[in-house]
């Protein structure tokens, strides 16, 4: 099954409105990346059951009510939802901590970073789940990737070493770039020209897609989420 209806997404917000949760905490308590709630919510991404039973496990939801809007909010004892055992094994996982490094990406390909790389040098540690040995954190500056990923985000960040044979296409990444800087983009496929291109995306309506040679990325790391103030 799968729903990207609005009255779906409707009803997530209200769960998240009647548990004070903002988008960060949502996402750490369903166990899903930040930045796939934030596509369901904008309905960039469909809602699918995986999803939705995540949402009815972890909060004590209805599952009818959810994709229904009949009855409670809340579960009734003994409704059950079901999902596969290895996701509930997940639902609660240990945090690991990570040195957040004095270094930014920015969100436009033609941007420049705000701090210099002789600047780095861990800042101090902090705690993340699905963090794992040689993970960092890093900051998020520049508006390109938001509302998704404000400025003063923090990114955890994870080094992909063979990125040349694989991207990985529909994630969002930090790529290095031969010239120093280092950019945060969601990155497709560029269908004209896949061997020597990437397709840059950005979140913000207001900054164009684009496309990026290949021979100017230098690095690649995968943003495996990142923890931002929405002021909510």
């Amino acid at each position: 099954m799968t729903t990207s209806s609005t009255e779906v997404v409707s009803r997530i917000r209200e769960i998240m409105n009647r548990l004070s949760l903002n988008q960060s905490q949502m996402a750490e308590r369903i166990n899903i990346h930040q930045p796939n709630l934030s596509a369901i919510l904008r309905e960039k991404r469909p809602c699918d059951e995986a999803v939705i039973n995540k949402i009815c496990i972890s909060l004590d939801i209805s599952k009818s009510w959810l994709l229904t809007g009949e009855g409670e909010m809340l579960k009734d004892l003994g409704e059950s939802v079901d999902e596969p055992e290895a996701e509930t094994s997940h639902a609660r996982e240990s945090y690991k901590l990570v040195p957040l490094i004095n270094i930014d990406s920015v969100g436009g390909v033609h941007s420049l970073n705000l701090i210099e790389p002789s600047e780095q040098y861990p800042i101090k540690l902090l705690p993340f789940t699905d963090a794992r040995e040689g993970d960092v954190a890093i900051i998020q500056t520049g508006n390109s990737m938001s509302p998704t990923i404000p400025p003063g985000s923090v990114l955890l960040i994870r080094k992909v070493e063979d990125w040349q044979e694989y991207f990985g296409y529909g994630n969002i990444y930090v790529l290095w770039l031969r010239d120093g800087r280092r950019i945060t983009k969601e990155v497709r496929r560029y269908d004209p020209d896949p061997k020597n291109y990437v397709w840059c995306v950005s979140y913000n309506p207001d900054v164009a897609d684009e496309e990026l040679p290949r021979n100017l990325i230098r690095g690649v790391w995968k943003v495996i989420k990142y923890q931002a103030d929405f002021g909510w």
